[in-house]
Order: structure tokens, then C-alpha cells, then sequence
């Protein structure tokens, strides 16, 4: 599988992931001390407090996708690692973050990286979580509803694709979701709009249920050069 990674794109991240949990620690102490030494500045604390809290969440999102043993750079080749070269694997280089590229269309990848018991039932979802509340609390993204998020960022980039692509031309663009933390244990009691799979259950159904028909060698070719892929 060929690897094409926007690496600025992750360092950046990466580094306010790393910076921004301490500088908002900063802010919050800074308040504390605010209330001993000046209590008529309440004005100022409460925007030290209030900065520091949203500093500190978007520390704690950005880490969650950047940093540790779950990153989602890290993660998805890991799951995707052995397939071979006639797909393509595009990580933040287009609105979707992450977009594999095979012989019969593209496919976009939803990340999910929580870990605890996670059901899909009557179109809703649950997370029970040890200590889930506080981790949220620290800025971890919760799941939320992927399925809906995975049809929008499949919908983000067929429109990306539209304007790159000749006229007339069409690609397969289908989402899946990946939950990619061991941890997770899925309980997916209705049949989701969206395929949903575990990181050891990605690559078997790319190769198997999921293979499409091949594209003609123009659009293939077309289809390279609006993501610039080399052939």
C-alpha cells in the first residue's frame, strides 16, 4: 500500500496537542492566584479561567487524535499495513482525513478511538466508559454519531473530487467507520448505514466483501491525477 501523508498538517497538530494542556494549566493556576493577591480583578480571573478551560479541551481533542499509542496517523496504516500496492492511502491531504484509494473507487475512513462498551441500536449510540465522564470533561472526543459524520465527510469529499475530476466523470465514494482501539468492545445490534468495523476487520472485508468492480484505466488515471497520485 502507498502511503501519501500532509506531515506539516500532523506536526501541527501534533505540537499544539503536546503545548496546549500545560499552557492552559498555566492559565487556570494563574486565576487561582489572581483570586489571593487581587479579588477585586474578578474580570480577569474569570478570563483566565475561561481561556485556560477552552485551551485545555482542545489539548485534550488534538491529543487524542495526535498523540499516544491511539494517533490516528499512527493507527489507520497500522490496520491498513499489508495491502497491496494498488491501493493508495491519503492522510489529511484532502477534506476527509483520511481517503483509501483502490482499483474500483475510493473509500473514506471515519477514526474512532474510545475505548469501553459501544452499541448501535435503533440508529443510536451508546458509550459506557470507565471514567468516561471525566475524559470528556479533559477534551476526548465522544462518539457521538459516526455514522452521520462518516456520510458527511464522504459527502466533503465527493465534492472536492467533483471539481478535480472532468466532467462526466464519476467515482465510487463510499464511508466506512474504524474503531481502532482494542479496547473497544462493539455491540452493533442493527444494521448501520455506514459499515462499521474493528481494526483487525478492515483489511479482510477491503479484500473480500468490499472488493468493487475495477475502474476503466482512463477514469483510474483521472482519478490519480485529481488527488495527484503517481500511477
Amino acid at each position: 500500500m502507498r502511503l501519501i501523508v500532509n506531515e506539516q498538517h500532523i506536526a501541527k497538530r501534533t505540537k499544539i496537542g503536546e503545548i496546549a494542556p500545560f499552557v492552559g494549566l498555566v492559565l487556570l493556576i494563574a486565576a487561582t492566584v489572581l483570586i489571593f493577591l487581587k479579588p477585586d480583578w474578578t474580570w480577569a480571573t474569570m478570563v483566565f479561567v475561561w481561556v485556560g478551560f477552552v485551551i485545555s479541551l482542545i489539548g485534550g481533542y488534538l491529543g487524542s487524535r495526535y498523540l499516544g499509542p491511539m494517533a490516528h496517523h499512527k493507527k489507520v496504516p497500522e490496520v491498513l499495513k499489508g495491502l497491496d500496492n494498488s491501493f493508495a492511502l491519503l492522510v489529511h491531504k484532502t477534506p476527509a482525513p483520511f481517503v483509501l484509494v483502490d482499483a474500483g473507487g475510493v473509500t473514506t475512513i471515519l477514526v474512532r478511538s474510545q475505548s469501553g462498551q459501544i452499541t448501535y441500536q435503533n440508529g443510536a449510540w451508546r458509550h459506557r466508559e470507565k471514567l468516561g465522564w471525566l475524559r470528556r470533561f479533559a477534551g476526548q472526543e465522544g462518539v457521538g454519531k459516526p455514522h452521520r459524520l462518516a456520510e458527511m465527510e464522504a459527502e466533503d469529499f465527493r465534492r472536492f473530487l467533483g471539481k478535480r475530476l472532468p466532467e462526466g466523470v464519476d467515482v465510487p465514494v463510499r464511508p466506512v467507520i474504524l474503531f481502532v482501539n482494542p479496547d473497544a468492545k462493539l455491540d452493533i445490534e442493527d444494521l448501520s448505514p455506514v459499515p462499521i468495523f474493528r481494526a483487525s476487520e478492515l483489511k479482510r472485508w477491503l479484500r473480500r466483501d468490499g472488493r468493487r468492480s475495477k475502474l476503466s484505466e482512463e477514469v483510474r488515471q483521472q482519478l490519480f491525477e485529481a488527488l495527484e497520485i503517481e500511477m
